[in-house]
């Protein structure tokens, strides 16, 4: 799904109405789609309440309503601004829809009546050119609107294009916002609505065709992407039957401490749920004793360590081991000292420059304190730093991070020549010399210590599969946060989440991908 600003939005519009397909055809084709994905994916046998607003989609609304409505479907149109003398309204009504008229303040009851006998709820007041703030009538109108659905909590609420009073570049909202469950995105989805906080109205977003032509949809090409399921089913690495342990690759970790002996498990427990044949975890002696019985798949190489720190004597070990290995991941949980920069800067000068490598967590702040590490990085690099740790390498304010997250990420992928995993709300994944792509996830079940360990782990596992670094990030950033929500899912709230809850629920985030049809 490809994301577009409103302009660019309005000028693909524009150049595909220009060249044949115009913008009533556009407006039928995505009133059809809608009425396709509630009847596939919402149990709409109690019917659907439409908020109708005067432009388009008010008129994608009322589409969708009368094809419902064509389905023997009962449906109720709520006109929240006027819409005289329009023909999209008689189509809906020759076809038995009825109709209720809000613009007065009036009738409320009607839509409140709709919504507690749980009809889907299909938000078409406002478009993606809504500019704030929210003035005068209507202002008052969706209020009271607002106030009802809140109430109504058995209606799933589907939003066409936004949801109403979401600006559509910024990502504020209004007040009165109606938050969504499902936003269905006509050709593209808006910025805005990957923008905090407008992103937590949005709910699940699904993308609906509105007939652009090829020609049209190259002036979509080179603009950055929301990652979705079929794109990761498309680019995770196929497993053959016939395969072994060497097939699927192996993965070196490198990780752990005294004060973080869990890092190595996640990181390691992860590799191994995404597919890699094999995992070597290369830790000191203090860590292996007590984590080694609990992760007893696992290869272990124990390096020597001083003071609880690594140890240069551990370096011949561990070349030897990177050497057969086809990923490597380091940093997790190794902690934080001259030592362990003086081990980690050596190691550098000994990584193979093709080696895929994963560096996460301390191996980041580590990496802060050598000149020029940049430098030293192999080829094929991915670094998953969370703002805390991108301020460190950076020497930009988390605020300032927090604020240009997009920019940022692709002016230091570039200047790195690393792909760039920043994590947080909407995980940003940018490389070199491609486009970047969002994570469309802003859930808090992801907010917990050792999280992007199992991130680190699993983009590593992904990696000695021969998944390229772009994809290998992408893939398991997006699994990542499919795994924390289905954690959230299990436990009915984010509070209760902790990593090894995200970690047990990856073989639901790879099931759901073989249920998709892969």
């Amino acid at each position: 799904m490809k994301i577009v600003s409103v302009e660019e939005m309005q000028a693909i519009e524009k150049h595909a109405d220009l060249n044949g397909l115009s913008y009533n055809q556009m407006m039928h084709n995505a009133g059809g789609g809608i009425t396709s994905w509630l009847l596939n994916h919402v149990a709409i046998f109690h019917g659907a309440v439409g908020l109708i607003g005067s432009g388009n989609n008010g008129g994608d609304a009322l589409i969708a309503l009368t094809g419902l409505a064509q389905h023997g479907i009962r449906t109720l149109a709520c006109l929240v601004k006027n819409r005289s003398k329009d023909d999209l309204l008689e189509a809906y009504l020759r076809w038995g829809g009825t109709v209720v008229d809000l613009t007065k303040n009036q009738r409320m009851a009607a839509l409140e009546a709709a919504l507690n006998n749980g009809m889907t709820l299909l938000d078409g007041i406002l478009g993606t050119g809504l500019k704030l703030p929210l003035r005068g009538d209507l202002a008052g109108l969706m209020g009271k609107i607002s106030t009802i659905v809140k109430k109504c909590s058995r209606s799933p609420i589907v939003a066409i294009d936004c949801p109403s009073g979401v600006d559509c570049d910024s990502g504020i909202v209004a007040d009165v916002t109606i938050r969504a469950d499902f936003t269905l995105c006509m050709a593209a989805i808006k910025k805005g609505l990957l923008k905090q906080p407008g992103r937590s109205f949005c709910g699940e977003f699904n993308l609906i065709n509105i007939g652009l032509s090829k020609e049209t949809k190259q002036l979509m090409d080179g603009k950055p992407k929301v990652v979705d399921l079929p794109y990761v089913s498309k680019h995770l690495p196929t497993r053959s039957d016939i395969g072994h342990k060497g097939t699927f690759g192996t993965c070196q970790v490198v990780a752990g401490s005294r004060s973080f002996t869990g890092a190595c498990y996640l990181a390691g427990k992860a590799a191994y749920s995404s597919g890699c044949g094999l995992v070597d975890i290369g830790a000191i002696e203090e860590v292996y004793h007590i984590v080694s019985g609990q992760l007893i798949e696992a290869v272990w190489t124990i390096l020597p360590a001083v003071g609880g720190a690594y140890a240069d004597q551990g370096l011949p070990i561990l070349k030897s081991n990177i050497e057969k290995a086809d990923a490597l991941v380091l940093g997790p949980g190794m902690g934080f000292c001259h030592e362990n920069v003086t081990f980690v800067s050596k190691l550098l000068g000994k990584l193979p420059p093709e080696l895929s490598t994963v560096i996460d967590a301390d191996g980041l702040n580590l990496l802060a304190e050598i000149d020029c590490w940049w430098d030293k990085l192999p080829q094929n690099t991915i670094l998953t730093p969370h703002p805390g740790e991108m301020s460190t390498l950076t020497g930009i304010s988390i605020k300032e991070i927090q604020e240009n997250r997009w920019k940022i990420a692709v002016d230091y992928a570039q200047k790195w020549g690393v792909v760039l995993v920043l994590k947080g709300a909407m995980t940003v994944i940018a490389s070199p010399v491609e486009r970047w792509h969002i994570i469309p996830v802003s859930d808090s079940s992801l907010a917990t210590a050792g999280s992007g360990d199992v991130l680190a782990g699993l983009i590593g596992g992904l990696f000695a599969q021969g998944v390229s670094a772009k994809e290998a990030a992408i893939c398991g950033a997006w699994l990542h946060a499919q795994a924390g929500l289905f954690a959230k899912k299990r436990f009915g709230t984010a509070y209760c989440v902790t990593a090894l809850d995200i970690l047990e629920a990856l073989p639901t985030a790879f099931l759901k991908i073989k249920q998709a049809g892969r």
